[in-house]
């Protein structure tokens, strides 16, 4: 259990780094919860494997948008003068009193697990490249999915800006629409690409067809993040229509057993974003392990960041010898930017 004095610095950070610039109101609730010792005193029923911050601000966005209480208005209404922000904290104290109970269950039932949709912005063009390269459909096989939705990659619609333009690609016909901004070298030659099996493994599946499931995704978008929560719900229509095969378990006993009947006339591509931070040195071993041994017999491109640095690697694998293709040093967690090289 962390210490009060740890969870303050927590919560400090959050609202100086995280949240100023983008989220005021959470940015004046973090600091003032960091003072707070009643509030800290709930937060610290939070287990210690999930980020505080994001645990507690959606566990009670998620709670108060379900009942009538005034707490709510604060998640449509963004007035930032100290008065209004004052009120609201106000209020989400009155809130949490009286939520107590039901706040701890969903600290003690829940996980902090977004799918953030955006970072499709910079792996559209990597999966175009990879099946240009080899000329086969793809197997995409993603570690950490949560819902699913970047495996829908190819179905989306994209609007890319970069220097005196915005690129289009994608499907032209697609609802979901994807914004970012890449401050690199200018993207080139995208191509349509075709996906042959769509593969996720996760611990814990997110189900958006479950409303439960799909209230909580939403409430762990922060409240001032209204194109997010738009994108969510129209991703969500098109998620039902996709097939997909979405496990729940180890990754390191679902990969090699679902690839020893894949077609080789498709490119396995295994892929992870912003996931091997949760992996320990043993657990990064054996993944690298798992892929070099699976290379054996299929070629494997292998799409990752933060294993050992917060660089975008793609590595391509071939009789557990590994070809280090491309490194992208810029690339925003959200997927609002990237810095694209050739």
């Amino acid at each position: 259990m962390y210490s009060m004095e740890r969870l303050a610095k927590i919560f400090i950070r959050f609202s100086e780094v995280e949240a100023q610039k983008s989220i005021p109101l959470y940015a004046y609730w973090s600091k003032k919860i960091s003072e707070d010792r009643e509030l800290l005193t709930l937060i610290q029923f939070i287990p210690d494997s999930q980020p505080k911050p994001n645990m507690f601000f959606a566990s009670v966005q998620y709670l108060a948008l379900k009942q009538n209480h005034p707490l709510k208005t604060y998640y449509s209404i963004f007035d930032q003068s100290e008065n209004y922000l004052e009120e609201s904290f106000k209020c989400l104290k009155e809130f949490v009193r009286l939520n107590e109970e039901a706040l701890i269950n969903c600290f003690l039932t829940k996980l902090v697990q977004t799918n953030e949709l955006n970072r499709s912005s910079y792996l559209y063009p990597i999966m175009s490249e990879i099946a240009y390269k080899t000329g086969k459909p793809l197997t995409l096989i993603e570690i950490g999915t949560s819902a699913g939705l970047l495996l829908n990659l190819d179905n989306y619609q994209y609007e890319i800006k970069e220097t005196n333009q915005v690129l289009q690609f994608g499907n032209f016909k697609s609802d979901v629409v994807v914004h970012a901004e890449n401050n690199g070298e200018p993207l080139t030659a995208i191509r349509p690409f075709q996906v042959s099996e769509r593969v996720g493994v996760d611990l814990n599946i997110v189900d958006l067809n479950e409303e439960e499931d799909y209230e909580w995704m939403q409430a762990l978008i922060w409240p001032e993040q209204k194109s997010r929560k738009e994108l969510l719900r129209k991703v969500r229509t098109l998620n039902k229509n996709i097939p997909k095969k979405l496990y729940a378990g180890d990754f390191l006993q679902v990969i090699p057993s679902f690839l020893q009947n894949i077609d080789n006339g498709t490119q396995t591509v295994i892929f992870h974003t912003h996931v091997a931070n949760q992996f320990d040195e043993s657990l990064k071993i054996k993944l690298l392990t798992m892929i070099h041994n699976i290379s054996e017999q299929h070629p494997i491109y292998h799409v990752y960041n933060n294993m050992y640095d917060r660089h975008l690697h793609i590595d391509y694998i071939t009789q557990s010898s590994t070809e280090k293709i491309k490194i992208i040093n810029e690339v925003d967690g959200h997927g609002k930017y990237f810095s694209w090289i050739q």
